[in-house]
């Protein structure tokens, strides 16, 4: 969908690896091993820090979520109500 959105047809995006979790492949592309199409929110502190750069301004909005989810039994435990207020509280990268 975001190549489309970008004009980007000429794009295969059916060539070279794939990853099953974000995290690595916003580490392989840091460490130059090509590009990376991902989630600002995932790739929000290299980009801030410089260690990535965004190659075009077009953003695809989505109505995916993350949600917080625990076992109720859990509900109450400091560690579990420490998580959740800190997870609530990151800053909203800021949208295209």
């Amino acid at each position: 969908m975001w190549l489309r959105l970008a004009g980007a047809s000429e794009v295969d995006a059916a060539h070279g690896p794939v990853f099953t979790d974000a995290s690595l492949m916003i580490e392989a592309a840091v460490n130059g091993h090509g590009v990376a199409l991902a989630r600002s929110v995932l790739a929000d502190i290299e980009l801030r820090e410089g260690r990535l750069i965004r190659l075009f301004e077009q953003a695809l909005q989505t109505d995916q979520a993350y949600y917080l989810v625990y076992p109720p039994a859990h509900a109450e435990r400091p560690e579990v109500q420490a998580f959740c207020n800190w997870a609530l509280n990151l800053p909203v990268p800021a949208r295209a």
